[in-house]
């Protein structure tokens, strides 16, 4: 993965850049979406996929074995200086046709 701030491709997403000193533990997190079971397990694998951070926040209904409706939705986060590269990737991933 590159690193987000000086694009050094060594860069380890759980450590500080070698190179500029990002860190990205330090990084605000910011939801691009939010989605139901089974597409929040889905979309996670999708966005690590491009080698981005991601998070899943879990709704309270999960708790109690809900997953639709508003108590089983699940929000998707990625650090800020990601968002919008994540938000491309759903859009385009979004705009495939169906085979």
């Amino acid at each position: 993965m590159n690193c987000p701030e000086c694009s050094y491709s060594d860069y380890d997403c759980s450590r500080i850049c070698a190179n500029c000193g990002f860190d990205l533990s330090k990084s605000a997190w910011v939801v691009i979406t939010t989605v139901s079971p089974p597409d929040d397990a889905i979309l996670e694998s999708l966005i690590q996929s491009f080698g981005i951070p991601v998070r899943l926040i879990h709704s309270i209904g999960s708790v109690f074995g809900l997953s639709v409706g508003p108590l089983g939705e699940t929000k998707i986060a990625v650090p800020e200086t990601f968002a919008n590269k994540a938000r491309d990737l759903l859009q385009a991933e979004l705009e495939k046709p169906f085979e």
